[in-house]
């Protein structure tokens, strides 16, 4: 089981939710700038098959996905994945094998600013309530899920810049 941080209180506002959301996004982004191009393509960066390329297109996909699925619950229809978790994950890694590192780093900025221009148009009920399906989307395509992928990239960039003093 992969280390994970200790868990925070629950944002109480729609202001704390952003706020856990930029603080906790600068964190992630800060895993990867410092590092060079070859470093962010090379595999085990998130576990033994991921580079860093690869999860900024997973976390990308995710929330694309929610783009995708917060209209739905907003409008009162049901919505889902359309795949499990694992199959999800598989099936995105497979189709971005080709996309750039540039093209997926814009696709990353475009899909995270388009999910933060949506959350305006949820209620704040829906929004901080921890049993809607909204709150779930948001909060794991957000915050949480760039929580999930910190301690991996933190620890392969460190990884990276040592052996780099040796070669």
């Amino acid at each position: 089981m992969k280390p994970r941080r200790p868990p925070r209180p629950r944002p109480k506002s729609r202001a704390e939710l952003l706020a856990r959301e930029k603080e906790t996004w600068d964190e992630l982004a800060a895993t990867w700038c410092d590092l060079p191009e070859a470093a962010q393509l090379q595999p085990g960066a998130c576990g033994p098959g991921w580079s860093v390329k690869d999860v900024v297109n997973h976390v990308a996909a995710w929330q694309e996905a929610a783009l995708r699925i917060i209209p739905e619950y907003l409008a009162g229809r049901r919505a889902t994945l359309g795949h499990g978790t694992d199959r999800f994950n598989e099936l995105q890694q497979l189709a971005d094998r080709d996309r750039s590192l540039a093209a997926s780093r814009r696709r990353l900025n475009r899909s995270r600013r388009l999910l933060l221009a949506l959350l305006p148009a949820v209620p704040d009920e829906q929004l901080l309530d921890p049993n809607s399906r909204i709150h779930w989307w948001v909060k794991y395509t957000t915050y949480a899920h760039y929580g999930e992928h910190i301690y991996e990239l933190s620890a392969f960039a460190r990884r990276w810049k040592a052996e780099g003093s040796r070669r």
